[in-house]
């Protein structure tokens, strides 16, 4: 966000794209302020893959989406769970209410170092 002598403040669609993936990325209790605020994906990437799990982890980012995330509007069925060896990626079509134009974001859900 600060580069040299000046700040760069990210708008619109960017800092949309930014916010779901630091959700994604925190886990619950967190965050001193709001202990409910994040999400239990780091959990859950542990455990056994099956068709469950990925209905948990789908239920998991879809919850997180609707408490934390006004300015997106997304449904169930448009999140998709895809999975490439040992990486993981959320595939998110949601409605951008800010100018009601449709964003698909995909999301490392292994790996939330920045590129």
């Amino acid at each position: 966000m600060v580069s040299n002598t000046s700040t760069n403040i990210v708008k619109y669609h960017e800092a949309t794209a930014q916010n779901l993936k630091l959700l994604l990325a925190s886990n619950k209790s967190s965050l001193f302020g709001d202990p409910d605020y994040g999400t239990r994906l780091n959990a859950l990437m542990f455990e056994q893959n099956n068709q469950i799990l990925r209905d948990l982890v789908i239920d998991e980012i879809y919850t997180a989406i609707l408490t934390f995330l006004p300015q997106i509007k997304v449904n169930r069925n448009d999140i998709t769970i895809t999975s490439n060896r040992a990486a993981v990626y959320a595939n998110i079509k949601a409605l951008n209410l800010l100018d009601y134009t449709m964003d698909l974001y995909n999301i490392n859900l292994t790996n939330f170092e920045e590129k």
